[in-house]
């Protein structure tokens, strides 16, 4: 990305009616730390988005974040989104299951994760090897030589550090320089306390739970089937939970309900990219769908696959474990 196709694009969308940042459904910290980020950059040329979402802000940290630094978010039931509206996806990519297709056209893409990005848009900023979507748009504020305000860069450092727990997983050098800079201009003591509270006295019993449902079919694998309803994201939560214990380098979390299985892996294993595995297990099999990083991802298992998974209300994911097993016999990684 240089300064030039970043003006050229910002500059083609001046004459548009209505512009839209979309976030992924059930957004998090980095995805509308980022849209926000892009808005406030957006506003210095003179045109004045629209933050929207779909689904659930389900952490209460997420919300006070959004409260402390008066974020704009809106979900979709509350605008009046039309056909004319030009729409850029943030943290996320049209095509993927966890971004409604909303009302509008997408025009743009900004993104970290691998995606299979469509071929009609004026412009796509896709960077897997980024640890948050809130770096690429510190990039942006920098080729435009634009000071990041103090509430903008509170936002992108909750982002960052969320996304990638602190700078230990999944960040590349220019995560690092993001989180300097961040660093210096942020709101720090609003930072940490948004980053260590992120979670309700309701939710200890979810805790209390995995630890009781917790298996090790294979050395190293920690499996976990709850049945008690939880916030989506809690899930992640969860599986970063199981994954600080010792014995565990794989987590699986899944959380049954009407409509399949949902899921949360994580993987500290140099040999198993859970991304690909979930892609590979589900997507390519027709079983469900999901995606995400090396080390983070998450999906679901359609109800009628429930059965490749689980006998007898117990969870056997053998499609997962046969994945790692392979991988862990191979030289090279999967």
């Amino acid at each position: 990305m240089n300064k030039e196709s970043l003006l050229h694009f910002f500059n083609s969308l001046k004459p548009l009616q209505r512009i839209v940042i979309q976030t992924h459904d059930f957004p998090d910290h980095d995805a509308v730390s980022s849209a926000y980020g892009l808005a406030v950059l957006l506003q210095t040329q003179g045109i004045e988005p629209l933050i929207v979402y779909n689904g659930d802000i389900d952490r209460i940290s997420l919300t006070n974040m959004i409260e402390k630094l008066d974020i704009p978010i809106f979900h979709i039931k509350q605008t009046n989104l039309n056909v004319n509206d030009c729409i850029i996806t943030v943290d996320g990519c049209i095509g993927e299951k966890n971004m409604t297709d909303m009302p509008g056209s997408e025009i743009a893409v900004i993104d970290h994760h691998t995606v299979n990005k469509p071929n009609y848009l004026w412009f796509c900023d896709i960077r897997p090897d980024y640890g948050a979507a809130a770096t690429i748009i510190y990039e942006y504020y920098q080729l435009l030589d634009i000071k990041i305000p103090k509430t903008v860069a509170t936002a992108l450092l909750i982002g960052l550090n969320i996304d990638t727990a602190n700078l230990t997983r999944g960040f590349c050098q220019a995560d690092l320089r993001a989180f300097i800079a961040f660093n210096q201009l942020a709101d720090l003591q609003l930072v940490n306390s948004i980053c260590r509270n992120d979670i309700i006295k309701s939710e200890l019993a979810h805790f209390e739970a995995i630890c009781k449902a917790v298996q090790q079919p294979i050395s190293g694998v920690a499996t976990v089937l709850l049945k008690n309803s939880c916030g989506k994201n809690l899930l992640g939560v969860l599986a970063d939970f199981l994954l600080s214990v010792d014995e565990f380098d794989i987590v699986i979390i899944a959380l049954q309900h009407h409509q399949g299985i949902q899921l949360s892996l994580r993987s500290e294993c140099p040999k198993i990219n859970v991304g690909k595995l979930l892609k590979e297990t589900l997507n390519n099999k027709q079983r469900g769908f999901g995606g995400g990083h090396k080390h983070m991802a998450g999906g679901i298992i359609m109800q009628d696959k429930i059965n490749d998974f689980i006998d007898d209300e117990k969870a056997h994911f053998s499609p997962f474990l046969n994945f790692i097993q392979k991988a862990r016999e191979t030289e090279l990684s999967l």
